[in-house]
């Protein structure tokens, strides 16, 4: 049996080789400083475990970069080099959007990096607009071209422009028609207005959608509701929507909170008979007075990047949740999320129940526990890949 053509061969250690074969797909840095060549951004390689038996084909992350050395493309020997790969892989994401995404939604995550077996590659489509945001830009470079040709070839119909965001914020039109700066999606019969390429994230947070419909469900019509880090109103449409009689959202942007306005505004709401409150969310939590809510949401940032940051997020959440411990009426209820993997979900739950404790107040029933939904596939040896804690709790 042939190996899968590529010019660098590398070794593992035992410990390494075992990892993998267990199916985690990252080789970090350190396990190839040894190498007499360091491959070179984008370039395929083989992975042999420590007695040189064929282990995985891989693909290198920047040379340049802080991320994973190597990231696995396939366990399978026979696999395909990447210029084919692309287009099977996209074929098969798509395949799978169309059984886990409802019909007439047209805004979600088409490719999810390792979930999807195209590591560190994201896309997310926007009615007509495909935006691909790789989590190593410099492993991905060399190969966009033909990303995007098997974007247009495998993936959705009607797609009228194909764009490049960056980790840094820029935004560049790799295919199609430029000027796509402002589209209106539909999503699961919410509609928004997005902008693909700028903003956070690249552009809406698709990761939530399941979050949202299982929130518009559980709105009462005579509901108060409140919205913390509401960046464009997902959640609060979704409030809106379901049938809140109030939604007070609260964002740090008064461009943010314009679209949110224009949001409602899609969806039959009047921004006049709602809240938008322009203010730093902490801040606003820890002194703002207000009638108690009968469902709030809470959803920051990503507030521990690295290991090193965990202490001051723990600290950051039950801060958030003290605060709102005075918001939320007798019996309310409160959806409170994580989106970095390094803050767990026992850990939200943690802080939490101490903050909502320390403020005067009692989770009774955790209600609900959720993650993104199942277009963020994530493979089973990759527990970096549930980055997203939902919680759903009912207060004393």
């Amino acid at each position: 049996m042939s190996r899968p053509r590529a010019a660098l061969r590398i070794q593992l250690d035992k410990p390494t080789a075992r990892a993998v074969a267990s199916g985690h797909p990252w080789v970090f840095r350190d396990v190839l400083e040894g190498l007499t060549r360091k491959p070179r951004s984008g370039e395929e390689v083989v992975l042999l475990d420590s007695v040189g038996a064929f282990l995985a084909q891989g693909i290198a992350g920047d040379a340049e970069g802080r991320g994973p050395g190597i990231r696995v493309l396939s366990r399978d020997e026979r696999t395909p080099p990447l210029n084919k790969l692309l287009f099977r892989r996209i074929a098969a994401a798509h395949r799978l959007r169309e059984r886990v995404v409802l019909p007439g939604t047209d805004v979600y995550r088409l490719l999810h990096g390792e979930g999807d077996e195209l590591p560190g590659l994201v896309a997310d489509r926007y009615g007509e607009v495909l935006v691909i945001r790789p989590d190593d830009l410099g492993m991905w470079t060399p190969h966009l071209n033909r990303v995007v040709e098997a974007l247009r070839s495998e993936g959705p119909r009607g797609i009228r422009a194909i764009v490049l965001r960056t980790k840094d914020g820029e935004r560049e039109v790799l295919w199609g028609e430029d000027g796509l700066d402002e589209v209106i999606v539909t999503e699961e019969g919410r509609r928004y207005l997005v902008r693909p390429g700028h903003g956070q994230k690249t552009g809406f947070f698709c990761d939530q959608r399941v979050n949202r419909t299982h929130l518009q469900g559980l709105v009462r019509d005579d509901d108060r509701t409140l919205n913390l880090f509401s960046y464009t109103g997902g959640f609060s449409v979704a409030m809106a929507v379901g049938g809140a009689a109030h939604v007070t959202s609260v964002d740090v942007s008064k461009s943010i909170l314009d679209d949110l306005g224009r949001n409602l505004s899609l969806n039959g709401a009047k921004p006049a008979a709602h809240a938008q409150v322009t203010a730093d969310a902490f801040e606003w939590t820890r002194q703002a007075k207000i009638d108690p809510v009968g469902i709030a949401v809470c959803d920051p940032p990503a507030l521990a990047r690295s290991k090193r940051d965990l202490e001051a997020a723990g600290r950051a959440y039950k801060g958030l949740h003290v605060g709102l411990a005075s918001k939320i009426k007798k019996g309310g209820l409160l959806m409170t999320c994580s989106c970095t993997a390094r803050f767990t979900e026992d850990d939200l739950l943690a802080a939490a129940f101490y903050g909502l404790k320390q403020g005067g107040r009692r989770v009774t029933r955790v209600l609900r526990r959720a993650e993104a939904g199942p277009d963020h596939p994530v493979p089973p040896g990759f527990p970096e890949g549930r980055y997203l804690s939902c919680l759903t709790l009912a207060l004393d």
